[in-house]
């Protein structure tokens, strides 16, 4: 009886340990906040994003316009920063500001097959009509598609912050 009573309360310390080690732990990430290849972490010596998007010739964006609108981002077309949208795929969002406003946000995951073709081609139609909506990078991940949308959502951001640069 004693040793039942032992092992349950053994599991249960143990389980919360582990639970409690592991909530404790960030996540490894790689300089560009996603897991590299190996889902190691890189040597963390680049600036995170939105430090990186605001540097000078950063992530090679293209910005073409000059006016600035009441809505406090410079008109033109911007190019994100590409991030990893999972372990071989990079994923940049191209956006089109229009008197001060988001009018397009087009991810492009570059030359993708097979279920990745499936997943970016159902799911970066609503990342782009909810970052549209929220002229923002506050959008939600589409389910069954989360380094996608993590990627869109860096990219975006780092395209939107050359836009108010």
């Amino acid at each position: 009886m004693r040793r039942g009573v032992l092992a349950i309360l053994g599991t249960i310390a143990g389980t919360g340990l582990l639970v409690g080690a592991k909530l404790g732990t960030p996540p490894v990430a790689g300089a560009n906040g996603m897991p590299d290849a190996a889902g190691t972490a890189t040597d963390g010596a680049s600036p995170p994003p939105s430090t990186a998007a605001t540097a000078a010739g950063a992530a090679g964006g293209a910005k073409a316009g000059a006016s600035r609108a009441a809505g406090g981002l410079t008109d033109g077309t911007f190019t994100g920063k590409a991030y990893a949208a999972g372990v071989y795929e990079m994923l940049t969002v191209t956006i089109t500001v229009t008197n001060g406003k988001l009018t397009a946000a087009k991810g492009d995951p570059g030359q993708v097959t097979g279920t990745t073709a499936q997943i970016t081609g159902t799911s970066l139609p609503k990342l782009q009509q909810e970052a549209l909506a929220a002229q923002s990078a506050k959008v939600a991940t589409v389910s069954g598609a989360t380094f996608t949308s993590g990627a869109y959502r860096m990219s975006l951001q780092s395209a939107i912050d050359q836009a108010k640069a």
